[in-house]
This record gives structure tokens, C-alpha cells and sequence, in this order.
């Protein structure tokens, strides 16, 4: 007796051919949310070394939830364009 097994939904993939071209998106989000985070994150030592304003006096003190957002929505753009699966 021969099992002849069927693939099921689940093993389906994408096409290699496909999956290139969305990898090398995904990739370019990646890069992008890392551009969108670098200047924050350089922004922090600069500042306490008092080589450029620091964010404090730039924004205030409840402002500084503007450059926080933007540095974790480049974090997460980051994130999900360098996720492999």
C-alpha cells in the first residue's frame, strides 16, 4: 500500500521569484526606519555633551514624546523590514 500524501493549505510558499522582490522591500523599509531613528539617537549624546541644544530645549519636556514616537515608529519600520521568517 502506497501513502500518498497531498501538501496541505499550510505548506503552500511563495514563489521564489516573488519572494525576491519582497524581501528586497521589506529590506528597504528596514533601512529607512533605521535613517528615520540614527538622528535621535545621536541627538541624546550630543546634547549632554553640549555640542548641539538638547532635546529638552528644543521640544520642552512634554514635547519630547515627538522625537520618542518617531524613534520607536523608525524602530518598528526597522524591525519589521530586517524580520527574516
Amino acid at each position: 500500500m502506497i501513502n500518498k500524501t497531498e501538501p496541505s493549505n499550510d505548506d503552500r510558499r511563495v514563489s521564489p521569484s516573488n519572494q525576491g522582490d519582497r524581501t528586497s522591500l521589506l529590506r528597504i523599509a528596514g533601512w529607512v526606519g533605521v535613517i528615520i531613528a540614527t538622528p535621535f539617537f545621536l541627538w541624546v549624546p550630543l546634547g549632554l555633551t553640549g555640542l548641539v541644544p538638547s532635546m529638552i530645549d528644543v521640544f520642552g519636556i512634554v514635547g519630547l514624546r515627538i522625537p520618542a514616537g518617531v524613534t520607536i515608529a523608525g524602530l518598528l519600520l526597522a524591525a519589521v523590514g530586517f524580520h527574516r521568517v
